[in-house]
């Protein structure tokens, strides 16, 4: 749930982008799933960046290029990939989303999750992390995983400025989390023109 700076860092670097997400992943866990969950996670927040401009987003591309990005090990997450490429084309109940996708601690249950209820309402930040949340189980991770990708997809403009109003300032508060994130931006628009 911590990789969307990587993800940004190396937007136009896939391989990369996956060796620094596993990285990250490993400075606290050491699970082949967990890797490969943050990897796949840093994709998607990457490819929402790309594809901030496409109004309709094409789903069915944006989860083909999700699964090229998987290692042939990663046979779980190409099923649940599948899996959510199904619900697409259905309104599904929450139960059944939570059952096939999962709501749970496990990266395995929680990084598709985001991709699929991302993809479901990739039209409003405010819609895709509220449903994020209505799921239960691990609600702060899922929340925080697909309002990850839905920021990427809408920029800082997508996130409702009553949601904005509310949070609280101090030593690291909005304040901070704002001037590290125009630091981060700075940081990648300096990588893009050095790499031009």
């Amino acid at each position: 749930m911590r990789v969307a700076p990587v993800a940004c860092l190396y937007v136009d670097r896939p391989d990369e982008l996956k060796k620094c997400a596993a990285g990250s992943a490993c400075l606290t866990h050491a699970h082949p799933q967990v890797v490969e969950g943050a990897a796949l996670q840093a994709s998607a927040i990457a490819l929402a960046l790309t594809a901030g401009s496409q109004y309709p987003l094409d789903k069915k591309g944006f989860l083909r290029s999700l699964k090229s990005s998987l290692p042939p090990e990663a046979g779980e997450y190409r099923e649940k990939l599948d899996c959510v490429e199904k619900l697409l084309e259905i309104e599904p109940a929450v139960e059944r989303i939570v059952r096939e996708l999962g709501n749970g601690v496990k990266a395995s249950q929680s990084v598709c999750t985001s991709i699929y209820i991302f993809l479901e309402n990739y039209g409003s930040f405010e819609k895709a992390v509220v449903k994020a949340v209505s799921l239960g189980g691990d609600t702060d991770t899922i929340g925080a995983m697909t309002g990850a990708i839905s920021g990427a997809y809408h920029g800082r403009k997508g996130i409702p400025g009553r949601w904005l109003d509310k949070l609280e300032e101090g030593q690291k508060g909005r304040g901070y989390v704002e001037e590290l994130a125009a630091g981060l931006w700075l940081l990648l628009s300096d990588s893009q023109s050095c790499a031009s």
